[in-house]
Formats: structure tokens, sequence, C-alpha cells
């Protein structure tokens, strides 16, 4: 059986950063650490699954892309 792929998105917003994984799943943070406080997030969140956390910047553009998969660390690769 096959798993579903995931995607987490990684935005900015109002002067921090959204993680973005579902409709009602969106945590915020602020302060000078909230961009790797989002990814840290992310990629806890990601452990168990697989698929990708995409990182954007300001202007929309996909900055970073981290891949996971079903290992026994969670992630695969970073970019």
């Amino acid at each position: 059986m096959q798993q579903s792929t995931t995607v987490i998105e990684i935005r900015p917003f109002r002067g921090g950063w959204q993680c973005f994984e579902g409709p009602g799943v969106q945590p915020y943070w602020t302060g000078t650490t909230a961009k790797e406080d989002a990814i840290g997030y992310a990629k806890a969140r990601a452990k168990f699954g697989r698929g990708e956390i995409r990182v954007f910047e300001e202007s929309g553009i996909v900055d970073q892309v981290m891949s996971f998969g079903e290992t026994e660390t969670g992630l695969l690769d970073e970019q």
C-alpha cells in the first residue's frame, strides 16, 4: 500500500513565518529565529511520512526544498 505525499509550505507571514500543513493547521512564529523554528517544526512533523518541505521567499519564489521519506531519520536530503 502506497502512502500519500505530504507537502508542507513555510512562508513569510505578517512579520513572521507560517508553516502550512493543511486547512486549519497553520502554526505561526515571530522573532529572530522564526524561520528556523518553522523549519524545525516542519521537519518534526515530516518524520513519519514522505513528501517535501518547501520554504518560500517574500516574493513567493521557492527558496529551498527538503525531501523526506520513510527512513529512520525522516529526511532524505536537503538542498
